[in-house]
């Protein structure tokens, strides 16, 4: 059973996921007497919530609804992972889940043979109840069988550590701004005079095997990408991964 505050963090993301920047919320008591809990369950959520940039308190004036970003480290952190950072719900819809063989790009990519099947994965990615994400993933399919009999509206990441016992690692990311398609457009609610980040990324497995690429189309104005650079043993800067 879920704890008390999660269920209120949840209703509350839920309800902020609604609501426009700059609308202002209730009260902290009155927030406890509708969902029948304690200040202090109410103040945990509410923290939550601050920490992750939904919300703004201003004082003498109360808690308002935050411009809705959410930020993505650019490593192999996985799309649930920084919902949950966020403190917003990850879900997905699979829009096509197919396998088929590899053409000479992709086999050149993975490090197979031609004609070698490969699986091709897309989903629509939601924060909550709001789409934010496209993905459009390509793994070879030997390092992942019977891959498609998992539940894929989850996280790809955890399936390949539940399943596979493969940790994958950012083998690489390259990123660029772009305008959807009318049928992305559609599919994230927004118009396709909107400006979106586009991510194509690599995993690769513990002996480098390219594992994984994804292209993303993320929406320009509810995510950014946060590149940071690593620090090794000895001090020197390191690209991200």
């Amino acid at each position: 059973m879920a704890a008390k505050y999660e269920v209120v963090l949840k209703a509350l993301s839920a309800s902020i996921a609604q609501m426009a920047p700059g609308d202002k919320i209730p009260t902290e008591q009155q927030l406890a007497a509708e969902f029948d809990v304690s200040s202090m369950t109410v103040r945990r959520a509410l923290e939550a919530l601050t920490n992750a940039k939904r919300i703004v308190g201003i004082r003498g004036k109360g808690t308002f609804v935050a411009q809705p970003a959410v930020t993505k480290r650019m490593t192999l952190a996985s799309f649930t992972d920084s919902m949950r950072a966020a403190g917003r719900t990850a879900r997905a819809e699979v829009l096509s889940a197919s396998i088929g063989p590899a053409d000479a790009e992709l086999a050149e990519k993975f490090g197979i043979g031609e004609d070698d099947s490969v699986y091709t994965i897309e989903r629509l990615r939601y924060g909550d109840d709001t789409p934010l994400c496209i993905d459009r993933s390509i793994l070879p399919a030997d390092l992942f069988p019977n891959l498609l009999g998992n539940d894929l509206a989850g996280s790809l990441y955890e399936i390949f550590r539940r399943r596979y016992d493969t940790e994958l690692s950012r083998a690489s990311s390259r990123v660029s701004a772009v305008l959807p398609t009318g049928k992305e457009a559609k599919l994230l609610q927004i118009t396709t005079a909107a400006p979106c980040l586009r991510v194509i990324a690599r995993g690769s497995t513990r002996d480098q095997r390219v594992a994984e690429i994804t292209t993303s189309l993320y929406r320009g104005d509810l995510y950014e990408l946060l590149i940071e650079p690593e620090t090794s043993d000895e001090g020197a800067a390191r690209a991200p991964r």
